[in-house]
């Protein structure tokens, strides 16, 4: 896959992510309690289905080739990693007991837990570890996800069926971070080609639920392990229901036939509060920005970006698009971690300094309004996903912003998973809008 560098333009705007809890699927115990944080509310009364509504539908159930946030959300729930990360963004033990590292950096050793099953009965041991991993690096299986963050890998080796050591070819103290990949069953995928298994579609996994049916672009129904090491969960069933329009899915939480979903619209979130029924959790949700794909003109400029950058007032998107439930923040990482940094520059909002470096890179404004360079102007595609209304809104208000520029825009918007598997993995695009 071609290497490409995003520069991220709406990078520095964080959207404030709004959960809401309703009760669950009639005549069953309910899975979640309206008056009751949601770590509390899922562990009292047991049974019932809890029905998860989504803009989107998920990929490929496989971790291995699984690259968007959307589909790992319903992994995380199918499969197992070594490790995981927790919510306060600290490693713990997930497959794996214990490891240890050796004094270079160089050799990590992780003991595993012997009491974990595939959803099929079969034992998992360190060569299903060594499999996934061995599988993502391989140069003949070029849809594997983020082999980048495996290139320092040298050997992985199943020492026992409860040991499994990676070596790497030099220290890098963010590799054990890396390991919160699902476990892929070497027993059902070895010898296929992982992209287009018909594993993919129907997983099998170590993890708290089993898959027991999807049906394409309407629902993925979970079933709960009875076998799952950590003990059966407090779910009978766990349903994603797939509504790709984020009008829709606001009725749909709002009348109670999805019992928990993602408030789309911060403008809609009045609605939601003043309605008894459900209960409205708030957090710092996920980063959204614009990327360019450096390696085409005019990107390949640090001017032609940095003046788009200025050339987006964020803060007014904040106020009058996402009702104030967002910031600005630095980059890709979240202001509520620890590795945030606040002091990097965060390019507000500045026209005058916008139109200088245009002019500056050569882009002179045209009899037309928009900004030419050797006889071509300035114009380009900005891609993104369907569905989701304020994404769409935003991408509007940019385009205006950006013909303030002398720059014109167009806003397309794909089916996510063509938008992420065949337009942003393969760099086949000028801007995107994730």
């Amino acid at each position: 896959m071609p290497t490409h560098r995003f520069f991220a333009a709406l990078g520095a705007l964080t959207i404030l992510t709004s959960v809401v809890l309703t009760g669950c699927t009639p005549a069953q115990p309910p899975a979640v309690a309206p008056t009751q944080p949601p770590t509390a509310a899922l562990t009292k009364p047991s049974g019932g289905t809890l029905i998860y509504g989504s803009l989107w539908e998920p990929s490929a159930l496989n971790p291995i080739v699984a690259p968007d946030v959307v589909t790992k959300w319903i992994l995380e729930t199918i499969f197992d990693g070594v490790i995981a990360i927790n919510e306060k963004m600290e490693i713990i033990p997930e497959l794996a007991t214990s490891w240890d590292i050796s004094p270079d950096g160089k050799v990590y050793t992780f003991k595993l837990r012997s009491d974990v099953k595939w959803h099929d009965g079969k034992e998992l041991t360190a060569q299903d570890v060594k499999f996934t991993y061995d599988t993502i690096i391989d140069p003949n299986q070029p849809k594997t996800i983020a082999k980048s963050d495996y290139a320092l890998v040298d050997k992985i080796e199943a020492v026992d069926p409860q040991t499994v050591r990676f070596v790497l070819k030099s220290a890098n103290a963010s590799f054990l971070s890396k390991l919160a990949v699902g476990i892929a069953p070497k027993h059902l995928l070895q010898g296929q080609e992982i992209a287009t298994a018909a594993f993919n579609r129907k997983p099998v996994g170590t993890g708290p639920f089993k898959v027991e049916e999807w049906a394409a672009g309407q629902k993925v129904v979970l079933a709960a392990n009875p076998n799952y090491f950590r003990g059966r969960p407090k779910l009978d069933r766990l349903i994603w229901q797939i509504t790709p329009d984020s009008n829709v899915l606001t009725l749909q939480m709002l009348n109670g036939e999805v019992d928990c979903g993602q408030i789309i619209n911060p403008k809609d979130l009045p609605k939601f509060k003043e309605k008894s029924n459900l209960r409205v959790y708030e957090s710092i949700g996920a980063n959204t920005y614009v990327g360019f794909n450096n390696e085409k003109e005019p990107f390949n400029d640090k001017r032609v970006r940095q003046a788009l950058n200025y050339g987006l007032d964020k803060k007014a998107i904040i106020e009058k698009i996402v009702e104030g439930q967002g910031i600005q923040s630095t980059g890709e990482i979240l202001a509520n971690t620890w590795a945030y940094n606040p002091n990097v520059n965060k390019y507000d909002y500045d026209l005058a300094k916008a139109k200088a470096l245009l002019d500056d890179a050569g882009w002179k404004v045209g009899a037309s309004g928009i900004r030419e360079k050797s006889g071509k102007p300035f114009k380009f595609v900005l891609l993104s996903n369907t569905g989701d209304k304020l994404r769409e809104e935003i991408a509007l208000f940019m385009r205006q912003q950006w013909k303030e520029l002398g720059v014109d825009v167009e806003p397309q918007f794909l089916e996510l998973n063509t938008f992420i598997n065949e337009r942003v993995l393969k760099s086949n695009f000028e801007a995107i809008f994730l």
